[in-house]
């Protein structure tokens, strides 16, 4: 099953490979803007300008790249599900190319395997007496008669492949804990304290800091961001996640006889300095929350009430691994049958659960069943300040998450794969794909119809568009901090992905989200294959605003967008990009103003349809369909470029009946602040082929 979902997946990347588009886009952008007398080349913001009004410092390499050519887009976009395709067998790809978004080179496997040397002292015949000695040493941590008895019974009893695969995986850990340690060296340990308690605080009251106008409020995540090492920290989480990669691979060899062993009820447990160690299986096992170096459960339908998870700073590497079972992951046990809307403490919740990273590493992985994944703490493939990551084999899951969670990252890492099943992901905000300041996210599913949620009530974080709704910043999105109004140090988002390979999908968010990116956050949100649903409020379907870019690209499907508010599909507001591409299919559009290549404020919004019979539906007349809205005569900004673009390449399409410009075979142009230079102007061009 695994290889076919694999093969699958390579199907699907090689019909939609490299330089594998319907149309040359760039002849059909040629056409629509020579009647402005553009070149493609020259749609892009004037560097000096958007540095004049940008004051931001922490802008990824990736965001750096493509804000520089935005009609590029679709090529940045393709090289990045390129990069991150082969993390589906090879999870450690997904940490090397997250870092290479943030400017950071991790490419330990470049020359070959950096866990060689372990791998090879695993398979000694007392590799596990060994590893664990050089934990405690490690440690400082003296050895009791009691804790030595222990080992040698791990040591003697368990199969030899898993006790090889225990003995590797705390070698790992040790290692990991050298590069997580090197990462914070410069951080006193009062500072180290300080943020590993701030990064565990409720997810409120970290959004009430946030946004706080006081000069203290925010001052320690920011100081941490520009002082931690994070070559080295994600040069542990690539390990870890090669780790999981190696272990997973050996355990799915075992034979008949071993698979028979561990279906017989089984448990050992020893504590270390580091968190327990606990191998069982053969039962409905419960496991309780509490620190864990290493819990390895071979089969069963098990209950885990928060484990997976980084939960003291010694605690600072955390593997999970479950090998059976329809599978239950909760905060409680009443968690069971209530979603989270219904639980009444859900916004007290604290710390990490279930691949939940902060300042060191987690991850988590499930080989098969179908699995609840309930927390209202942040986690699910989330990481603050280090490498989280949950991996999903097999199995219709649903996930149900509450703030930063489903692939978030803040000063890390964040990572949720999924690769088989009809799944749902739900969350209130910060998730499926989010990236925060020096942080990339991403959720990754392959294989099934599924369903992504965020939920606009009830309103635990008020929009400041619709305070009836919650902000989603979900579905692919890059938020930053704007503090211009605030404490003054603002920095740039992020980068946050959703990628979606294959099935009939529906997404649904309120503010932020399917693409979208705001204050120097790059947010992207691909869907390669199937008949999908989206529907969003403001800031949507590839829409930004502030400095930022928001990327949606649909491959294949007759597919539905609906945005009920403002800013959607393909949108762009104060020097963002906004950018909707949708290569095949009979697709409807239900747009609000602002909307299908809308431009605001010198921002560039760009839509592109490139086949299939399409209806356009417009709610508002008001910059949209390649329309721009006129800024700042007076002001340096009136010299700023600023675009709508509309492209429809083919098909016969259904536009409003009272619209006077645009319809089947038409291109039309508007000046809404024209220049001697067009590229110093700001204007509106469309075309239906």
């Amino acid at each position: 099953m695994q290889g076919r979902v694999v093969w699958a997946l390579f199907s699907l990347f090689l019909f939609y490979g490299y330089g594998q588009a319907p149309a040359d886009t760039d002849t059909l952008f040629q056409e629509v803007l020579k009647q402005a007398n553009l070149a493609p080349d020259e749609v892009r913001f004037d560097r000096e300008l958007f540095s004049y009004y940008f004051r931001t410092s922490g802008t990824t390499v990736l965001f750096e790249l493509a804000i520089r050519e935005p009609l590029r887009l679709p090529y940045y976009a393709e090289r990045v599900r390129g990069g991150v395709v082969g993390s589906v067998a090879r999870p450690h790809l997904a940490v090397e190319q997250a870092a290479s978004w943030l400017g950071i080179s991790v490419r330990r496997t470049l020359i070959g395997d950096p866990l060689a040397s372990l791998r090879e002292q695993s398979a000694h015949p007392d590799a596990l007496t060994n590893a664990l000695m050089r934990l405690f040493q490690a440690a400082g941590a003296p050895l009791t008669p009691s804790t030595q008895a222990q080992i040698q019974n791990l040591q003697e009893s368990l199969d030899p492949l898993l006790r090889q695969q225990v003995a590797f995986l705390v070698l790992v850990s040790v290692q990991a804990r050298q590069w997580r340690d090197r990462a914070f060296q410069e951080f006193t340990p009062e500072e180290r304290d300080a943020l590993f308690l701030w990064l565990n605080l409720p997810h409120t009251r970290q959004d009430a800091d946030w946004s706080a106008n006081t000069p203290d409020a925010f001052a320690l995540p920011l100081k941490a961001v520009q002082k931690a090492d994070f070559a080295a920290l994600f040069a542990g989480g690539h390990d870890c996640a090669l780790a999981v990669q190696q272990a997973m691979e050996a355990l799915q060899k075992a034979d008949d006889a071993t698979r028979l062993q561990w279906r017989k009820p089984f448990e050992y447990n020893l504590d270390t300095p580091w968190g327990r160690i606990r191998i069982c299986g053969g039962g409905n096992d419960t496991h309780p929350r509490q620190p864990y170096l290493l819990l390895i459960d071979t089969g069963g339908n098990d209950t885990y009430l928060g484990a997976g998870a980084n939960l003291s700073l010694e605690n600072g590497v955390s593997f999970l691994i479950d090998l059976a079972g329809d599978d239950i992951y909760i905060d409680t046990q009443a968690m069971r049958t209530t979603p989270l809307p219904e639980v009444a403490d859900r916004a007290q919740r604290q710390g990490m659960a279930f691949g939940g990273a902060v300042m060191g590493y987690a991850l988590h992985v499930d080989f098969e069943g179908d699995d609840l994944y309930r927390t209202a703490c942040a986690g699910l493939g989330a990481a603050r300040f280090g490498v989280g990551m949950l991996i999903d084999l097999q199995g219709n899951d649903l996930y149900d998450g509450y703030a930063f969670t489903q692939g978030a990252g803040l000063g890390g890492i964040g990572v949720l794969i999924d690769r088989e099943g009809r799944d749902q992901y739900t969350c209130f905000t910060q998730g499926q794909g989010f990236g925060s300041l020096k942080g990339a996210g991403l959720l990754m599913d392959i294989t099934g119809n599924d369903t992504y949620v965020a939920h606009e009530k009830p309103v635990d974080f008020p929009s400041a568009q619709t305070a009836e709704r919650n902000v989603s910043l979900a579905q692919g999105c890059g938020y930053g901090r704007r503090a211009d109004y605030l404490d003054g140090r603002s920095y740039a988002g992020g980068v946050g992905i959703l990628m979606d390979i294959q099935g009939n999908d529906v997404y649904r968010c309120s503010v932020f989200g399917q693409g979208s990116g705001y204050w120097g956050g790059f947010g992207m949100l691909i869907d390669l294959q199937g008949d999908d649903s989206r529907e969003g409020v403001w800031y949507v379907q590839g829409a930004s605003a502030h400095f930022a870019i928001g990327y949606l690209e649909d491959r294949m499907g007759n597919d539905r967008y609906l945005a009920s508010l403002n800013m959607a599909m393909g949108a762009g507001h104060d020097f963002g990009v906004g950018y909707l591409l949708d290569t095949e299919g009979n697709d409807e559009y239900n747009a609000p103003s602002l909307a299908l290549g809308g431009g605001n404020a010198n921002g560039i919004g760009v839509f592109v349809d490139l086949a299939g019979d399409d209806l356009y539906q417009i709610r508002s007349n008001s910059a949209n369909l390649g329309r721009v809205n006129a800024m700042g005569r007076g002001t340096l900004r009136e010299r700023a470029f600023a675009l709508g673009l509309f492209l429809d390449n083919g098909g016969t399409d259904s536009y409003p009946p009272n619209l006077e410009f645009a319809g089947n075979g038409r291109i039309w142009l508007f000046w809404a602040q024209q220049n001697p230079r067009p590229a110093e102007s700001q204007l509106g061009v469309g075309m239906d082929r």
